[in-house]
């Protein structure tokens, strides 16, 4: 169900699922984030990853807000069971296109979210910010999440 609200008091932003006529337009906006954070986008993986969700192939969720018919902001999170936190949310990307920043189009995105992962029974929801990203932290602190108290360890495989 798609939820609405004014922007800048003239254009309504609504929040919904995606769909797969939105595929393009989604791929484009996360290779404009992992550009904004300093990394390389990869086509292949963002198609990958945009498939998995808009085909239903991988639980989780990927949403967008619309102002009119263009998509000006994007969450994509994946489903983890885990035996010691239960069912875990994980968002990998969030996005808002800074034209549309400090606007409630980044906390609908989030408040939509939430929303549907208390429908889908999710015990947490879990994200990463890179250090330098204050004004990420800021954000998600201002939406109600906080630090968690756990070291992120990766491996590069590829």
């Amino acid at each position: 169900m798609a939820h609405g609200f004014l922007v800048e008091g003239t254009s309504i932003v609504a929040v919904d699922r995606a769909s797969l006529s939105d595929r393009k337009e989604i791929e484009k906006l996360i290779a404009e984030y992992h550009a904004s954070e300093g990394t390389t986008p990869i086509k292949e993986r963002i198609s990958w990853a945009v498939d998995q969700q808009v085909r239903s192939e991988s639980p989780g969720l990927l949403l967008v807000a619309r102002d009119k018919k263009r998509i000006v902001g994007v969450a994509l999170a994946v489903y983890t069971p885990s035996a010691e936190l239960g069912r875990v949310m994980t968002v990998n990307d969030f996005f808002v296109k800074p034209e549309h920043r400090r606007k409630g189009v980044g906390q609908e995105l989030v408040r939509h979210m939430v929303e549907e992962c208390k429908r889908m029974k999710i015990d947490e929801i879990g994200l990463e910010v890179l250090y330098a990203n204050k004004a990420a932290a800021t954000f998600w602190r201002s939406v109600g999440f906080r630090r968690a108290n756990r070291f992120l360890f990766r491996k590069k495989l590829r």
